[in-house]
């Protein structure tokens, strides 16, 4: 019973690598520039659910999320030389947001309360990129981003444990992924609009 769990699993992780190779292609291309504030933010909040839903049995469905938060840190490294430089001082507050949050997180003893900040953070993660790339659309790739749904909705679907504690960030990074996507494009198309005239 739990084996098309395990396979929906390991789908997730590898549409999730499929995602970042293609995402670190194009930043060593130099077409983009990934944000270190939300990638550093992504990479800890990904390690705190990552945690909190192997402690509520998750199984399969959470591995998507422990390799993410591990290519993420990385993508956050690399931003550091390769990624956005102009930090204006909402990416700061931001910033700021999702290290409380991880501070709040330790502060409680429970995975529920820690995946519920934990998702609330990560959109708050999500505000320097998507402020970039509504500024610069161009220099976004979406190949991540429209993969990290599908990843996540897989990771959903191999979940062995199914509860608030386990679904919900999944759900929401799945949410927030996929309105990033159609923003960003609905943005390039209203900008070369604009350029045609």
């Amino acid at each position: 019973m739990d084996d098309y769990r395990i396979l929906l699993g390991a789908l997730a992780v590898l549409v999730g690598f499929v995602g970042e190779a293609l995402y670190l292609r194009d930043i060593f291309r130099g077409g983009i520039q990934p944000h270190p504030f939300s990638w550093f933010g992504w990479g800890l909040l990904d390690a705190v659910v990552f945690f909190a839903q192997t402690t509520k049995g998750a199984g399969a469905g959470s591995w998507v999320v422990g390799v993410a938060a591990l290519v993420n840190i990385g993508i956050a490294v690399l931003s550091l030389k390769r990624g956005e430089k102009r930090i204006v001082a909402s990416d700061w507050i931001c910033f700021g947001g999702v290290l409380l949050g991880i501070v709040l997180w330790l502060l409680t003893n429970d995975p529920l309360s820690a995946v519920i900040i934990a998702t609330v953070v990560n959109c708050i993660a999500f505000v320097p990129t998507f402020r970039k790339a509504f500024l610069r659309p161009q220099e976004e790739s979406l190949n991540i981003f429209a993969l990290d749904v599908v990843k996540f909705v897989l990771g959903i679907f191999a979940l062995q444990a199914v509860s608030t504690t386990t679904i919900l960030f999944p759900a929401v990074v799945a949410a927030a992924n996929g309105i990033f996507v159609l923003t960003v494009l609905l943005r390039r198309r209203q900008l070369a609009r604009i350029v045609q005239l």
